[in-house]
């Protein structure tokens, strides 16, 4: 011990010396309330705060240069699977690698662009090649917005004997389900579907943790379709169900979950419904909280809107209407299918955008994509709607304007 060392040193030199109970009391204050643990948050965290994780990143950037030192990070989880989708799976659109490779790197180029703090992606993957294409989109970014960002590569992961859950809906959909048991040590994480577009900070979407009461496990919006449907087969929460493209979770508290922890709640719904599931974990999570809303915390419409919300004659989230949209989901192949070209153009104008231009250049270009949507008479039922222009664009020009 360093301080053991030292002593022995001052004494053999003559000079006076503090007792020894002393410093050991506070070499050992200082070990556990300053050290770091193994994910890099400082070993006297309350798992319970849930605020972002303390960290001291270091290493080597992806152009090799050397990173400097973090102070905050946000932990996001995203799940990437190539595999072998089934016939049921979607068609070739919906499982192709390649698309979705696309959509992440504007999710993430979103995300880059309006975040302030440091946001760390644990990133489980079928192969480590697949993680390396998602990694390289970052590659020909300018270093500043590089450095917002950290990968790490996880392998999928199913309990044995569970292999059979990993093709429902889509390939690993499943796989979020088991991240409590996957990362033991961490606290805190978002998982994120890979179709999104940030139009508002990362952060102000972490800080919905702090909203949590004592109980509360996990956050989720509302499905706002579906689930009161003849099509849907199975228990569901609240009135609409919940849309499982954005969840925050609290992996400290789910391994205390009702029924033996997690994961054993999680194989009993499966195993007393599968022949009723048709959208995988979104509806084992609904199962699931229909049985113990109070264990939920019902994230407000506007940081998972999709084009349900805005296709069925009219706006059926308020707050987006009131304050904008938080984050554009565009599952369904909303962004590349030609389908919805409102929310399409959301997309397409990210995409176009080049890190370190004006994000007023930006919402300016994104204002006259709508518009042209509309005098063109482009494919959009979301088009009716008379303010769903500014509905796309009012959160995101705040944080410009």
């Amino acid at each position: 011990m360093a301080f053991i060392s030292y002593i022995r040193t001052i004494r053999a030199r003559g000079r006076p010396v503090v007792p020894l109970a002393l410093v050991l009391c506070i070499y050992t204050f200082a070990k556990y309330n300053f050290s770091l643990d193994n994910i890099g948050r400082p070993a006297s965290l309350n798992p319970e705060s849930l605020t972002s994780n303390t960290a001291a990143f270091s290493g080597v950037g992806q152009n090799g240069e050397k990173q400097t030192a973090r102070k905050e990070e946000l932990v996001f989880f995203l799940i990437q699977c190539e595999g072998t989708p089934e016939a049921n799976q979607g068609g070739k659109t919906a499982s192709d690698i390649g698309r979705q490779i696309r959509q992440a790197a504007v999710m993430l180029k979103s995300a880059a662009a309006l975040t302030s703090t440091f946001l760390r992606f644990l990133v489980i993957a079928d192969s480590k090649s697949l993680y390396q294409r998602l990694v390289n989109t970052t590659s020909n970014w300018p270093i500043e917005y590089q450095q917002r960002l950290s990968f790490e590569y996880y392998d999928v992961w199913y309990p044995p004997g569970r292999e059979d859950m990993r093709n429902m809906f889509r390939v690993c959909a499943t796989e979020r389900l088991f991240l409590p048991d996957m990362f033991p040590d961490l606290d805190a994480a978002i998982y994120i579907d890979t179709d999104l577009v940030f139009l508002r900070p990362p952060e102000d979407l972490w800080a919905e943790f702090r909203k949590f009461n004592d109980k509360q496990v996990a956050a989720m919006a509302p499905c706002l379709y579906h689930y009161g449907s003849t099509r849907n087969k199975i228990p569901f929460y609240g009135s609409s169900g919940l849309n499982a493209g954005i969840m925050h979770m609290n992996l400290t508290r789910l391994k205390s979950f009702p029924g033996g922890g997690w994961t054993p709640a999680v194989m009993k719904v499966f195993d007393n419904f599968k022949q009723r599931i048709k959208l995988a974990d979104q509806d084992m999570l609904n199962i699931l909280f229909h049985k113990h809303p109070q264990k939920l915390y019902e994230l407000g419409c506007e940081w998972n809107y999709r084009v349900w919300q805005c296709s069925q004659g009219g706006n059926m989230c308020p707050q987006a209407a009131t304050n904008g949209v938080s984050i554009l989901h565009g599952n369904a192949l909303v962004f590349v299918s030609g389908a919805e070209r409102k929310l399409q153009a959301v997309f397409d104008a990210w995409e176009r955008h080049q890190l370190g231009d004006s994000l007023r250049g930006l919402l300016t270009s994104l204002q006259e994509d709508l518009e042209e949507v509309s005098k063109k008479g482009l494919q959009s039922k979301c088009a009716k709607i008379s303010n769903i222009d500014a509905i796309l664009t009012k959160e995101f020009e705040k944080h410009v304007l």
